[in-house]
């Protein structure tokens, strides 16, 4: 065997008793949350809102004959139905005048008001309280943005004894990545805060509308579900894009996304033994310190590292051929030299800009000087 040869070979075994003698632990934790939230219930409200709108501004109203039995001196106005009441109700005539004329003590008074207190509107009125509700529950419960948080910790302690040499290692490595998440709705111009903002201040001003008000005074009693068949939901356009938010509102089912995962336990397999060899490759680069020994090469090094790496893809998987291990450090190799020129252009492109920029402003500072006849 020849003394390269005897050295690589020698090297192996140290190698693999080091990792023979490796006593090693990997605690790892982790927390991952993900709360995607469907925000399609923004889209129904937010393209509702202008046909309950043109409700509110011209309500459905009807008129309302209030009767009532007054003294005659306490009569408004004398109707029809006043004089047919009266030869209906003869004890109310206190006495009839030669002439014919007839003097009644009290007399049918009738007082004809306009109301809101309409089923349609009353249908308005519990469709708007029932938005309102169903939209502090689902703003309460989603929030502004969809979200993910994604937390590792990892401590990785290990000691082995290779010849007289004792080494140690002690490692943690945290990481933290926080983001939101772009929600789904049809609107591109303003995100899901502003929406949200602006469909309250709508529904805040369509609780101060007369129907409103009057209806809140009045106390009437909600509509339930199945919505009335009347002529007015069925065929006038707002109301029946007021009775598709009313039936979304009863049948939503919520489809947000939550995921949560929690570990912490003792890692006893790939992971570690990743670990394992990471320890390894760091050994074999700290022996460039030793001083009993003739600090080893660069080269040297890099063979050694090649050689291991070599050993683990072997294990991993036995089969593997020479042409495969060769075509996979080429594409690595590929993959690697292209990122790097890709940095090499970024990095050109940023410094051909500032000298351009320097360029432009030495020009412009040039002429102003020339123009004031310093040059």
């Amino acid at each position: 065997m020849e003394k390269e040869e005897q050295e690589v070979y020698d090297e192996s075994i140290k190698q693999d008793t080091f990792l023979e003698n490796m006593n090693s632990i990997l605690s790892v934790k982790t927390d991952y949350e993900r709360r995607e939230y469907d925000y399609e219930w923004i889209d129904i409200i937010d393209e509702t809102l202008p046909y309950i709108d043109n409700i509110l501004r011209n309500p459905k109203r009807f008129i309302v004959n209030e009767e009532e039995v007054v003294q005659v001196e306490k009569s408004k106005k004398v109707t029809v139905e006043s004089i047919i009441h009266l030869t209906q109700h003869t004890n109310y005539i206190q006495k009839i005048e030669d002439n014919g004329d007839v003097k009644p003590s009290k007399i049918l008074n009738i007082n004809k008001e306009e109301s809101l207190d309409t089923y349609e509107n009353r249908f308005v009125y519990t469709l708007i309280n029932n938005t309102r509700t169903f939209f502090e529950k689902r703003k309460k419960e989603t929030g502004d943005f969809s979200y993910f948080k994604d937390k590792k910790e990892l401590k990785f302690e290990a000691n082995t004894i290779i010849d007289t040499e004792e080494v140690d290692v002690s490692l943690n490595i945290s990481s933290r990545n926080e983001a939101k998440l772009e929600g789904k709705t049809t609107s591109s111009e303003e995100s899901i805060a502003d929406r949200l903002k602006r469909i309250k201040v709508q529904l805040d001003g369509f609780t101060m509308s007369e129907l409103m008000q009057t209806l809140s005074k009045l106390h009437v009693p909600a509509v339930r579900s199945p919505i009335r068949k009347t002529n007015v939901i069925l065929k006038n356009p707002n109301f029946q894009k007021a009775e598709a938010l009313w039936n979304y509102i009863q049948a939503y089912e919520e489809k947000d996304r939550n995921e949560n995962e929690h570990k912490d336990y003792y890692d006893e397999g790939k992971l570690k033994e990743s670990y394992n060899q990471a320890f390894l490759s760091l050994y074999i680069a700290n022996k460039m310190l030793n001083h009993e020994t003739t600090p080893a090469t660069e080269e040297k090094l890099l063979s050694q590292t090649m050689s291991r790496l070599i050993e683990n893809i072997l294990d991993s998987n036995y089969e593997i051929t020479e042409q495969e291990i060769k075509d996979l450090f080429n594409k690595q190799l590929k993959l690697i030299k292209t990122a790097n020129e890709e940095k090499k252009r970024k990095i050109k492109k940023i410094l051909l800009d500032k000298l351009e920029e320097e360029k432009h402003n030495f020009i412009k500072q040039w002429a102003i000087l020339e123009e004031n006849d310093i040059c």
